[in-house]
This record gives C-alpha cells, structure tokens and sequence, in this order.
C-alpha cells in the first residue's frame, strides 16, 4: 500500500468518526445553556477539529501535496514486526484486562513486555512490574475512589 492510499483510508475512517461523534453531540445539545456549555458542546467542538483535519489530510494526499509523496510504501520491508512487537501484547492486556483486572493484567503485561522486548534482567522486571500497578492501585482505588475494571476474576484476587 502506498502512502497516498493510506493516508486516504486513515483520513476516511476517523472522517467518518468524527461525524459520528459530532452527530450524538448535537443530540445531546452542543449549545451554550443557562449554566454554561451544555454535554455535547466539547465533543462537538472536537469532532469539528477532527473533521477539518481529515479533510485537509485527504486533499493533500489527493492532491500529492503532502510532506510524504504517494509512491512511497506506506511500511517499509521488515517495518511490521516493531509495530506488531507492541500491538499484540497490548491486545493481549486488554484481553485479559477482562478476565483478572486492570492492575493485575498491568503486572502481567508489563513484566512480560519488559523482559522480552526490552531483555532486562529479572531484579528489573520485578522493581517495576510490581509497584507501579499497586501504586496506581492505591492512588486510584484509594485516594482517588476511581473504580477500575476488575475482570471476572480480579475482584477475588485483589480481596487476597
């Protein structure tokens, strides 16, 4: 695929986002109210800016004016398996963020992710993998009260 399709898709798709998200803010109401904006006023701003980007975006790339010429291949040879490297782990965390919880897949995903992209040493997998899910445990489920996903199963292991 070429950069100019690309570009074209990409600009397509969140285009049609953008409209989307600006069509259910005005059913909220994107006006200015008696006590200020009212729901949908900010989404709708934002899918306005949206949309106005996607549209330049697809007039540059239509027009073959845009800092990256259209012949170029949109991924170089070999350029998918760093972006496979994040996207399939982060997949997986969010699988199994339904299964035992945010911070549990978080020290999963993060030891794991550290010690096989990043080919660290245990004692660091460990020093990082362990208190930064509880630290965001204490200050979002403690001192925050922000309830976060607890999975099927995260509930009872947090209990533990």
């Amino acid at each position: 695929m070429t950069t100019k399709a690309a570009d074209i898709v990409v600009g397509i798709v969140l285009l049609c986002f953008g409209l989307i998200v600006g069509w259910d803010s005005l059913k909220l109401g994107s006006g200015w109210g008696m006590e200020g904006p009212k729901a949908g006023f900010f989404p709708f701003l934002m899918a306005v800016i949206a949309v106005a980007g996607c549209l330049v975006v697809i007039r540059q790339a239509m027009k073959g004016t845009s800092s990256v010429k259209g012949s170029a291949r949109f991924v170089p040879a070999g350029g998918m398996k760093p972006v496979l490297t994040v996207f399939i782990p982060a997949c997986g965390m969010v699988l199994l963020t339904e299964v035992v919880g945010l911070y549990i897949a978080a020290m999963i995903y993060l030891a794991a992710y550290i010690r096989i992209v990043g080919e660290f040493r245990w004692r660091t997998v460990l020093l990082v993998s362990i208190p930064v899910p509880l630290i965001f445990y204490w200050l979002f489920e403690k001192i925050f009260l922000i309830p976060m996903p607890v999975g099927m199963f995260g509930a009872q292991i947090l209990r533990f």
